[in-house]
């Protein structure tokens, strides 16, 4: 028919060399997966193990050391997967470097959550908690000990919280990114 528009042929090994290599799909594939972990890592830790382990353990003293060991191991999740998800944005081609600056900076963000969970708050709670005897609720609420320690809770739970926002926004533009291939 005269004046249709039909594909061309010509067309088609250009959209084929388009097409993500193995190489590029297996190198998405692991970025989402462990960002995708390590968001998961602090949801699940947010929503379930914190509060199941306060109300299923026997005491809060021994529920405060399970979530002590537990978020210990959810920093070092970050504080290992975080560098290497940085390294992977800063070699991988992206179209804009724009969006590619603003994964780095926002991973680089929840890495210094973790960091600053990892290397400050933790171990002053932990300080904190012992200095007090190892039980927290017997002491008075109008301590000073027992508000530095509640404030440090606050701070952890603010990060945890920053970090998860964080790296939903990162996943989100990771894949956003990977699409627009």
């Amino acid at each position: 028919m005269v004046g249709s528009i039909s594909p061309s042929r010509e067309a088609e090994p250009e959209a084929y060399s388009k097409r993500p290599t193995i190489g590029q799909l297996l190198l998405a594939f692991v970025e989402v997966l462990l960002l995708a972990a390590w968001v998961g890592s602090m949801i699940f830790f947010s929503i379930a193990v914190a509060p199941s382990a306060f109300a299923v353990l026997p005491t809060r003293e021994m529920a405060g050391v399970m979530v002590t060991s537990t978020i210990g191991k959810v920093e070092v999740i970050g504080l290992i997967i975080g560098p290497f998800l940085i390294l992977v944005n800063a070699v991988k081609s992206s179209r804009s470097s724009a969006a590619k600056i603003l994964r780095i900076v926002l991973i680089g963000l929840m890495v210094m959550c973790a960091a600053l969970s990892r290397f400050w708050i933790s171990p002053s709670m932990v300080s904190l908690r012992a200095a007090m005897g190892g039980h927290i609720d017997e002491v008075s609420p109008a301590d000073p000990m027992r508000l530095q320690f509640n404030a440090l809770h606050q701070y952890s739970v603010a990060l945890m919280g920053i970090a998860i926002v964080i790296g939903l926004a990162s996943l989100f533009l990771t894949v956003q990114s990977w699409l627009r291939r």
